[in-house]
């Protein structure tokens, strides 16, 4: 192979490795999309672990926050940048969620 050859192969390598990226990055978004939906005011805590326990691209925490415990999940296939933040309140149920999209500077 020459040259030119070599330029080509390492070009349609790095688009499909863009692409299958691309795949994963969408996945991932519309996983914790959907999943977000699911925390209505008065779940359970254990049913939103049982729930993120289910995503094959998320990673989640527990935080403490005012007023109770706070679970954030994301992906690191999307960087972070797609979020949701569940808020529970003493008693382990669901007060608030939120999915949100952080834009550069909230990173």
């Amino acid at each position: 192979m020459n040259r030119k050859h070599w330029k080509y192969l390492a070009l349609a390598i790095t688009a499909f490795a863009l692409l299958i990226w691309g795949v994963f990055w969408n996945e991932a978004r519309k996983e914790i999309f959907y999943l977000c939906g699911n925390f209505a005011p008065g779940v359970s805590r254990d049913s939103v672990i049982r729930q993120l326990e289910t995503g094959n691209f998320l990673r989640f925490e527990m935080q403490m926050h005012e007023g109770g415990q706070r679970i954030v999940a994301d992906s690191a296939y999307n960087l972070g940048v797609y979020r949701c933040i569940v808020d529970l309140d003493e008693a382990h149920n669901v007060t608030y969620r939120e999915y949100r999209v952080l834009r550069q500077s909230e990173q």
